[in-house]
């Protein structure tokens, strides 16, 4: 008996030599697996926070309305264009949305429960099949659940926002095709700009040489025009002188006569006998009077004479009827003593009692048309 029992404590204690061991490793092991599920508890916790909680709201629409025109030479008021953003979903580029928080007490202790328990500590036990239940609210598997929910819906959202993108991408490079046409027609206009402006400045230096010219010409016109006054001027008084020569040798002449006729008594001397006396045959030179009214379609003009004009032309009781002269006008304004000649006129009426004359205006001599204040010489 005594044999047996030794060999029974051999045994227990060979067992609880074993069991002591067995007890060490699942010490061990134990320790690994409440460090593992520690780390994983962790970097669940992490990986859940990279995960946004919910969908971005949705976001108004975008109004871009692109100018769908040809570019031409014509102003255009209302260009035609089309919206090029209705479809993008501007939602997505919303930013910094919350993410799943499981850091919490409560969340930390749910992800450590495997099987759901109730507030008594008790397993939840599932009324279908009577065994404690591992889904659904207070289980682990509920926040893995709800993770992996997130995981997909953001990964829709970024598939979605890739879609996007890609269409972005379409758009982007069309537009760069569109803008690199545009500059090339662009680079072609400045071109043809440029070559315009240099035909521009051209024209204008050889317009202002051009102008100049002109200027010069008129100047030198008006010049020659002043000088041929002048020149029939004096060419109408040596006229008017060798007329005047003319009629004194002629009257002399007759006068010759008949004092020869006298002395041989046949004949009596000729002449005017009235009270009245002739009317002159010329003036002397010098500016006379003015223009006051002038009608270039009727071809006449009224004159104002000084009183000593009229004297001379009328006589000093305005006795003599108006001769019928010749007189030049000019125009006030240019340093010459001739001035701007503009044409000639004969005298044909005097109006009784006043300085004013009728004349007509000799076209053949006109340069411009007569205006009031014109100057009457002789």
């Amino acid at each position: 008996m005594g044999k047996v029992l030794r060999g029974l404590v051999y045994v227990i204690l060979i067992l609880s030599a074993v069991s002591l061991f067995f007890a060490y490793k699942l010490f061990e092991k134990r320790e690994l697996l409440t460090k593992r599920n520690s780390v994983l508890e962790d970097q669940f916790i992490k990986l859940a926070k990279t995960i946004e909680a919910a969908d971005a709201a949705d976001a108004a629409a975008l109004t871009v309305q692109k100018d769908t025109s040809e570019v031409s030479d014509r102003e255009l008021a209302n260009p035609e264009k089309e919206s090029v953003l209705e479809s993008y979903a501007a939602k997505l580029e919303t930013q910094n949305l919350p993410t799943l928080d499981f850091s919490s007490n409560d969340k930390r202790l749910q992800l450590r429960h495997y099987y759901a328990l109730t507030d008594t500590g008790a397993y939840d036990l599932d009324p279908v099949d009577n065994k404690p239940r591992v889904k659904g609210p207070g289980t682990m598997q509920e926040l893995m659940d709800q993770l992996f929910d997130r995981a997909k819906a953001q990964q829709a959202t970024l598939n979605k926002t890739r879609a996007e993108l890609t269409k972005m991408r379409e758009m982007f490079t069309g537009s760069i095709d569109e803008i690199n046409k545009l500059k090339t027609d662009g680079r072609a206009a400045k071109v043809e700009l440029k070559a315009q402006k240099e035909q521009v400045v051209a024209l204008t230096t050889e317009k202002e040489t051009l102008e100049g010219r002109v200027a010069k010409l008129t100047s030198e016109k008006k010049e020659l025009s002043a000088e041929l006054a002048d020149a029939k001027n004096e060419v109408e008084r040596v006229n008017e002188e060798k007329v005047t020569l003319t009629e004194d040798l002629a009257k002399l002449r007759q006068t010759n006569e008949d004092l020869k006729k006298v002395l041989s008594g046949k004949h009596t001397p000729t002449g005017d006998t009235s009270t009245g006396s002739t009317a002159v045959a010329s003036l002397t030179a010098g500016d006379k009077g003015k223009i006051i009214e002038a009608n270039d379609d009727l071809k006449f003009v009224i004159i104002e004479f000084s009183g000593d004009a009229m004297a001379e032309m009328l006589g000093a009781e305005r006795q003599n009827a108006l001769p019928q002269l010749d007189m030049n006008v000019r125009r006030t304004g240019r340093q010459s003593a001739a001035g701007e000649f503009v044409t000639r006129i004969k005298l044909r009426q005097a109006v009784q009692g006043k300085n004013l004359v009728v004349a007509d205006i000799l076209n053949d001599w006109q340069q411009v048309p007569v205006e009031k204040g014109d100057v009457v010489f002789f």
